[in-house]
C-alpha cells in the first residue's frame, strides 16, 4: 500500500473520531484533540473536502440535538440542588427553569405548528391566521384584565 494510501486512512479514522466528538460536545478544539490533530487541520478538512463539511454540519446539528435533549429533561424534571444549615448540606431541592422550558417552547412552537399542518394537510397561511387569531384573542384578555386592575382616573379639578 503506497504511504498517501495509508496516510488517506489515517485520516480518515481521525476525521471520524473528530465528527463523532463534534456530534457529542459541540466543540471544536475539544473534538480536535480526542482526535489527535490540530483545530487549523480540522478547519483544512472542512474547507478542501465537501463531504467532509457536510458530516461537519450533521455533527454539530446532532450535538446541539443532544444538549436540547438535555436542557429539554431538566426543564421537565428540575434539578436537585443542595440545601445548606451552618455550613452543612442538610437537603436537597429540586429547582426547575420555567424561563429555559419558555425558550424551548418558543423555539419549537413554528416547527410544531407546520407539522401539524403538514399532517392535516393545513397550508402555513392557515397555520398563521389561526396564530394570528390566539395572538389577538391574547391581547384582549390581557388588556381587559389590565383595565379591571386599574383604578379609576382621580380628577383634581373638582
Amino acid at each position: 500500500m503506497a504511504k498517501s494510501e495509508v496516510r488517506g486512512l489515517y485520516d480518515d479514522r481521525r476525521k471520524l473520531k473528530f465528527l463523532k466528538e463534534l456530534a457529542i460536545s459541540s466543540h471544536v478544539a475539544n473534538s480536535a484533540e480526542a482526535a489527535g490533530v490540530a483545530v487549523s487541520t480540522v478547519y483544512l478538512w472542512r474547507e478542501r473536502d465537501p463531504d467532509f463539511f457536510r458530516a461537519w454540519m450533521r455533527s454539530l446539528a446532532a450535538g446541539y440535538e443532544l444538549l436540547e435533549m438535555d436542557l429539554l429533561e431538566r426543564a421537565r424534571n428540575g434539578v436537585e440542588k443542595p440545601v445548606f444549615h451552618d455550613g452543612k448540606e442538610v437537603a436537597t431541592v429540586k429547582h426547575y427553569n420555567d424561563g429555559l422550558g419558555i425558550k424551548l417552547l418558543l423555539a419549537h412552537k413554528q416547527m410544531v405548528a407546520l407539522i401539524r399542518a403538514a399532517e392535516e394537510d393545513i397550508s402555513p397561511e392557515q397555520v398563521r391566521a389561526s396564530l394570528d387569531r390566539k395572538l389577538a384573542d391574547m391581547r384582549t384578555k390581557l388588556l381587559r384584565r389590565e383595565k379591571q386592575t386599574k383604578p379609576p382616573a382621580v380628577d383634581n379639578d373638582e
